[in-house]
């Protein structure tokens, strides 16, 4: 973290040249800065961000560099993990933009993962050196809006509880394939086929799996003051293991979201099915999600109040030819938090929340869950859908636990990022049943700079 305010204090006098720019995108190939060759302000920064090579040729070179230093007691509700003086994370992206022509554009970005103080890191948290994107746009009709992206990319949608980019907890997820994009005022549709990228400890090798298969397609129109969306994603995982059993998992998804304000409320409501395969099994799962908030604007520091939930259905019986576990597929690495990171999967959740507007730059964010299983005769899953315990016959409790949770964030200026945060999760009576059933405590500070 020192190293990280360090870099930090010494870019802060580049910066100020960058404060009229469109904010930075969470995925770094939808920004375009084709705009500043019409700036007749010339600076090297701008400079950076485009450089005009011919008559229709430019490029731009950009970064983010992000230091954590997290602390955690009783990880997996064990105090077997006891780590007294917590561990850094750090992460290096840098990329660069190339458009040959208005049809013909490359995009390469390369990644570090670093975790240093944790005896046992995992590849998602640990990956020297990789190749995260590399891959070239072109568009081939210049009447039609449609293009075709071909190489490895870095793929979300909507919600993300399906399809995400896995911010957190440090290395960013890719994929190898091809994408076809259609996208007009009415409406946008992606058609896709990629392989999953396996994340490896070694210097560029991670590679696509050939077992790990995700394809389909995900189209959104807006609607006055909102967005609908409709998906319908295709799985395949040679090597999928739930707690009835491995085997071979085909799986499909369909589903929709609808994302709507209405004067200072916002309503966010999506459902999804599965079917398909595992096995000799066949799959019937289902997912509902629910987020309502209102914006009291007349109030000091414009606090925002809001509900969110999730029942997600989990596996009725282990013993039958039935599967009723939802597979989150790439879900976030952090969908309820860095404490307890468990997938969106068997559960029932209800998250009474609230964000505290302090200034324009300031705001503190908190949130209240409580956790429970869908089903007794199904348990837990890691964010990578693999068993978090040995399925225990014995433990009848549905309750998981609570987590309270709470995020100060700073944006310090445009370029600039600064936040810390806590977690307690307080281990409830299934815990108990099948682990130590110790609380959790997770606190973590931060400093992210972009360029």
């Amino acid at each position: 973290m020192r190293t990280t305010l360090v870099l930090i204090l010494i870019s802060c006098p580049i910066l100020l040249c960058g404060q009229q720019f469109p904010d930075f995108k969470q995925a770094r190939y939808d920004e375009d800065y084709a705009f500043l060759e019409k700036d007749t302000i010339h600076n090297w920064y701008k400079s950076l961000k485009y450089k005009k090579l011919g008559k229709k040729a430019y490029v731009g070179f950009g970064g983010d560099f992000r230091g954590q230093y997290l602390i955690k007691t009783n990880e997996g509700w064990s105090s077997e993990l006891e780590d007294d003086d917590g561990f850094t994370l750090t992460r290096w992206l840098l990329h660069a933009d190339l458009h040959l022509s208005e049809n013909v554009r490359f995009f390469a970005e390369l990644q570090s993962a670093m975790a240093n103080g944790k005896d046992m890191p995992i590849p998602i948290e640990e990956n020297p050196l990789e190749i995260h994107q590399f891959f070239v746009d072109v568009t081939p009709f210049p009447k039609i809006p449609i293009s075709l992206r071909l190489g490895r990319q870095e793929v979300a949608y909507g919600s993300q509880r399906l399809i995400s980019f896995r911010d957190a907890p440090n290395s960013r997820r890719a994929f190898d394939g091809v994408k076809m994009m259609f996208a007009t005022d009415r409406i946008e549709t992606d058609i896709f086929y990629l392989h999953a990228v396996v994340d490896k400890v070694g210097i560029f090798d991670d590679s696509s799996s050939p077992d790990l298969r995700v394809w389909g397609l995900f189209s959104s129109a807006p609607l006055t003051k909102g967005e609908l969306s409709f998906y319908y994603f295709g799985f395949n995982n040679a090597t999928a293991i739930f707690y009835d059993g491995p085997g071979m998992e085909h799986r499909h998804t369909v589903g929709a979201r609808v994302l709507k304000k209405v004067g200072f409320w916002q309503f966010d409501v999506e459902g999804a099915y599965q079917f398909g395969s595992i096995g000799d099994r066949d799959i019937e799962a289902w997912s509902t999600g629910l987020a309502v908030s209102y914006r009291f604007a007349g109030l000091k520091y414009a606090p925002e109040l809001g509900l969110k939930a999730d029942f997600i259905s989990g596996d009725k019986d282990p013993s039958d030819q039935v599967q009723q576990t939802l597979n989150a597929m790439f879900p976030p690495g952090a969908y309820f938090g860095l404490a307890a990171p468990i997938a969106p999967s068997n559960l029932v959740d209800v998250h009474p929340n609230a964000t505290f507007h302090l200034s324009d730059t300031m705001s503190f964010f908190c949130d209240y869950a409580l956790l429970w299983r869908n089903s007794r005769t199904d348990g837990l899953y890691r964010p990578n859908m693999t068993p978090f315990f040995e399925l225990d016959n014995g433990a009848t409790s549905k309750y998981i636990g609570s987590q309270l949770s709470g995020t100060l964030m700073y944006q310090a200026h445009g370029h600039i990022s600064l936040g810390t945060g806590f977690s307690w999760f307080d281990a409830g009576q299934y815990l108990k049943e099948v682990t130590e059933g110790k609380d959790i405590l997770f606190g973590f500070v931060s400093a992210q700079f972009k360029f």
